[in-house]
């Protein structure tokens, strides 16, 4: 019974604050994404990584292990996309972000800091970097046709990480003005972020549900089955064996959408596919809490 209320007290704050979003997108009252969404990627969340990282018992080594595993886990699952998706004779360019790129922000962040704490928080602020900055490289590549290298560069995560990283190396706490100002700002990030894909989901429509299931399916069972594969081979223990297959099993990033509409490539199948596989993960999300957390 105690796993039970456990699993419960992890999943419950996702389903109630998307559940709200969900709601209020539905109700038609007025909620501008792409300001919350803005306000979310340039403040909020840089505030919360740079937070979470000076104030966190996490090595720099910890930290950059588990960004370089899910690294190869961004490869393999990009390779097996692409062979799933000719064998399926779709467009590769188009809907590989789908299958490839997790939702490691919106429901990734959240749901490692309920099931590992704030040490989760940190190893799964890692991967979503490594996530963000490779969607806005390849992912916008892929569906655009060219290389955008410049976006990146103007990304702020990446300087707050460098940051945070510096002040951890050196073992010094940041000035208290700096690191109070940076914990309000970023403790709005997550019920921001939930909210928002609560909201995203409202106005979503699935245009051919078979496909949108099949592609759902990759994604989510084989970034299960590799996330289990890489923490089996650099055995891995603990809260970065869990942060490590959660982030892998999430469902399509929203991001991916932005882009398919961006470049109206697929842009109606993408959103099925994010709208398919976050469904199924929300059904499947007590199994794999319980999967990972310490017996």
């Amino acid at each position: 019974m105690s796993l039970v209320i456990e699993i419960a007290s992890i999943v419950a704050p996702l389903f109630i604050i998307a559940g709200v979003g969900l709601y209020w997108g539905r109700s038609g009252r007025p909620f501008d994404t792409n300001m919350v969404g803005a306000l979310v990627i340039n403040f909020a969340v840089p505030c919360l990584i740079f937070s979470t990282l000076t104030k966190l018992e996490v090595s720099p080594v910890a930290f950059g292990e588990i960004a370089g595993i899910f690294c190869i886990a961004v490869a393999v699952t990009a390779g097996i996309g692409a062979i799933a998706l000719k064998l399926m004779k779709l467009d590769v360019s188009a809907y590989l972000p789908s299958v490839t790129f997790a939702n490691n922000g919106n429901m990734g962040l959240p749901l490692c800091l309920f099931a590992f704490g704030e040490t989760g928080l940190a190893l799964a602020i890692s991967i979503f970097i490594v996530s963000a900055t490779v969607n806005f490289i390849v992912g916008n590549a892929l569906v655009s046709g060219r290389m955008r290298p410049g976006e990146v560069a103007r990304t702020p995560h990446l300087y707050v990480v460098a940051a945070a990283l510096a002040f951890m190396v050196a073992g010094v706490a940041p000035p208290k003005w700096l690191a109070n100002t940076t914990s309000l700002l970023g403790g709005m990030s997550i019920p921001l972020m939930l909210l928002a894909l609560g909201v995203s989901l409202s106005r979503l429509r699935v245009s051919d549900m078979k496909r949108a299931l099949v592609l759902s399916i990759i994604r989510l069972g084989f970034g299960f089955a590799i996330g289990i594969g890489l923490a089996w081979v650099f055995d891995l223990e603990g809260a970065l064996r869990g942060v490590l297959i959660l982030q892998c099993a999430m469902p399509t990033a929203v991001l991916n959408y932005i882009l398919a509409a961006r470049y109206n490539r697929e842009d109606e199948a993408v959103a099925g596919v994010i709208v398919a596989s976050t469904a199924i993960s929300f059904a499947t999300l007590p199994l794999l809490i319980w999967f990972v957390l310490p017996s």
